[in-house]
């Protein structure tokens, strides 16, 4: 298991009373070649999300991107906000070819809330969870496509989440709706990474 921790001085994460000050920052890049996908079939990122307001975004088109965790800059896959997708502005678009650009996405939540959101990939389906609950399948042509490892969390070169980022994992395989439910619910991370890959970081401020 790799574990980042990026606590944030003013404690205003979702489990802030657990967490001690460390260090304030805007946004997180790692080059882990654990988190390397290209070829595979099956990961799992999940994350808590607070934006700050109804367009949390900052980025080098109107409304987009609002990346929140993601191998955006290593043409991977990116969980962001895209302001230009009415309805389905929390997205999950994966390689290869941005599967799930303009569409495969949940509806933006209200300011100033904390909700849970888990993009999944299974083989040949991929999955999007709020708050542990289904809302967006549909058909993936893969395996997985990348250029690196790298991965960002609030910000990529296209743009950047406004508001606060917390728990960030990633899984190189495929939760299930019982074990995503299960994080949801938990005070930390629960699901057991033995024997495969966890990565998680707790805390991100992305006020950009």
């Amino acid at each position: 298991m790799v574990r980042w921790s990026v606590m944030e001085k003013s404690k205003q994460g979702r489990l802030a009373k657990l967490l001690s000050v460390m260090a304030m920052i805007q946004s997180i890049s790692q080059v882990v070649k654990t988190l390397e996908f290209n070829g595979k079939k099956s990961m799992t990122v999940a994350a808590w999300v607070k934006a700050k307001n109804k367009l949390p975004v900052k980025g080098v088109v109107a409304g987009c991107c609002g990346n929140i965790v993601a191998q955006r800059d290593a043409a991977g896959w990116a969980f962001r906000f895209d302001g230009r997708n009415a309805g389905a502005e929390i997205e999950f678009i994966t390689c290869p070819g941005w599967q799930g650009d303009a569409g495969f996405g949940a509806t933006i939540f209200a300011p100033n809330e904390w909700h849970y959101i888990t993009g999944v990939i299974d083989n040949k389906k991929k999955f999007l969870y709020v708050d542990g609950k289904l809302v967006k399948e549909a058909d993936y042509n893969g395996p997985m496509k990348s250029n690196s490892s790298e991965t960002e969390i609030g910000k990529a070169q296209d743009g950047g989440f406004i508001g606060l980022i917390d728990e960030v994992t990633i899984y190189n395989r495929a939760l299930s709706a019982d074990e995503i439910q299960v994080n949801l619910k938990a005070k930390g991370l629960v699901v057991d990474p033995k024997g495969k890959l966890s990565t998680s970081w707790s805390l991100l401020k992305a006020g950009l």
